[in-house]
């Protein structure tokens, strides 16, 4: 059972924790086994993922080139243009949570070319984009390999560097709308395929849980957190947590547009700040909840996001704050598990999903097998490729062309109103007066939970990087 091989690796991923603490090393991020080397596990960071542009930050942002972009240079139709493609490349991917899509679109390029061996990569962990910079600048980095787009400092410093490929004449965008090509934009030019999985967060709860102690699902802001209240009565965990800047993110942001959607909404076009006045009670509030032991006693010590996953999904949490790309690691961890999802609603009853279209993939500039790293590239971005990702990911779709593949993405979709929030996180990459306000919040986010910073010094140092 998928519950007990995760238990398996926490306790493994604990001895390697004391073994390379003794040695003073770093831990290396786990390589996948076989010619597509099998791994498992989950990571709750997409590495600065999913976050919708403020309205205005795209303005100008036409791509030169658009329309010649729409027929993708060098490449011709048919069999025969697929046969003649040959060779072998390797693709980086930064969360085991994506391995099985991956697996999915190489199985549907490879039908498409056969001659192309494709071999993949995952490396999970907060030291992924580190591990790929390192790669990139050596020489040894892969064909393809995952960023974050302009979520954070990754992408526009390969750019910079010449390392990642202009992808705007090489690969057919035309799938996609404005707001999902924002994260792969810079300098009008395209350098990233989207994923067309609508990177948002819910709250995800055991149905049996509710139904057992007749706890309902939260109409209000006041009732979800009079819930809280009322679950660590009971004895039982509240929310599973753990102690990540970006899994602490991916709770704050959804937990900032139920306690004030109007000012959620003016995040869009920075009419407002982020480090007003909501955006610091609506954190305070959350180290109050901390403070309460409504993510449990010991959740400061959590480090791992398996630890997370597997407290809700063993039934040792009611609740657990997350992405939707977690939909289906959920359901692997504990495939018997009865859980269903919602959104945060205000006070009003008004509720919304934060987020926008996830990223994906880039090209190294210095591939040696171009020609079959395109291929794949405009693979991703054809509808068929991204058909197999967003429904083998279970997640809510952001295209109309693709419909979400299960029950529980169309509940979350739903529970939105059709309300789409701005990232208060992508508002902080975008306006930060020269990219010290994300540094900023990496390194201090954390401490505000730990009590060695306080809400308020953490906001005003924010708000000094800020424009």
């Amino acid at each position: 059972m998928k519950l007990k091989k995760l238990v398996a690796m926490l306790c493994t991923f604990s001895m390697l924790g004391m073994l390379l603490a003794g040695c003073g090393g770093e831990e290396k991020p786990k390589e996948s086994e076989s010619s597509q080397e099998e791994s498992a596990g989950g990571s709750q960071e997409p590495a600065g993922e999913e976050s919708q542009e403020p309205e205005g930050a795209e303005e100008s942002q036409e791509p030169e080139g658009a329309e010649e972009s729409q027929e993708p240079a060098g490449e011709e139709s048919g069999e025969a243009a697929a046969g003649d493609i040959s060779g072998t490349i390797t693709i980086w991917e930064h969360a085991f949570s994506f391995e099985e899509s991956l697996q999915a679109v190489i199985e549907g390029f490879n039908k498409q070319y056969p001659n192309v061996t494709v071999e993949y990569e995952i490396r999970d962990g907060d030291t992924y984009n580190s591990v790929l910079t390192t790669a990139i600048q050596s020489g040894d980095g892969p064909d393809l390999f995952y960023t974050g787009g302009t979520s954070d400092a990754v992408m526009g410093d390969m750019v910079a560097n010449g390392a990642i490929m202009d992808l705007t004449n090489e690969v057919d965008y035309s799938l996609f709308d404005e707001s999902a090509l924002s994260r792969s934009i810079m300098d009008g030019k395209y350098y990233s395929i989207p994923w067309l999985t609508m990177d948002t967060r819910a709250v995800y709860y055991n149905i049996d849980m509710f139904e057992e102690h007749g706890w309902k699902v939260p109409t209000t802001f006041s009732e979800f957190e009079a819930l809280l209240a009322t679950v660590d009565e009971a004895g039982i965990i509240p929310v599973s947590a753990v102690n990540s800047y970006f899994s602490m993110l991916f709770a704050y942001e959804p937990v900032l547009s139920g306690f004030d959607a109007e000012y959620t909404k003016g995040l869009a076009d920075y009419s407002v700040k982020v480090t007003d006045q909501p955006a610091r009670d609506a954190l305070q509030k959350m180290v109050d909840w901390a403070d309460a032991g409504y993510f449990g006693d010991n959740w400061l010590g959590v480090v791992d996001g398996n630890a997370m996953l597997l407290a809700f999904t063993s039934g040792q949490a009611a609740m657990m704050i997350s992405g939707s790309w977690d939909i289906t690691t959920i359901a692997e961890n504990n495939p018997d598990l009865n859980f269903g999802a919602f959104e945060i609603p205000t006070d009003d009853g008004v509720a919304g999903l934060v987020g926008t279209p996830a990223n994906g993939f880039s090209v190294n500039a210095a591939t040696q097998n171009k020609e079959a790293a395109i291929a794949f590239a405009n693979y991703c971005a054809s509808l068929e490729g991204q058909t197999i990702w967003v429904q083998s990911q279970g997640g809510v779709s952001a295209s109309d062309e693709i419909e979400a593949s299960t029950e529980l993405a169309k509940q979350i979709s739903e529970s939105g109103q059709g309300n789409i929030y701005t990232s208060w996180h992508n508002v902080i990459t975008n306006y930060s007066t020269d990219g010290s306000a994300v540094l900023f919040w990496e390194e201090n986010f954390e401490k505000v939970f730990a009590k060695d910073m306080t809400v308020d010094e953490f906001m005003d140092g924010l708000a000094e990087l800020m424009q």
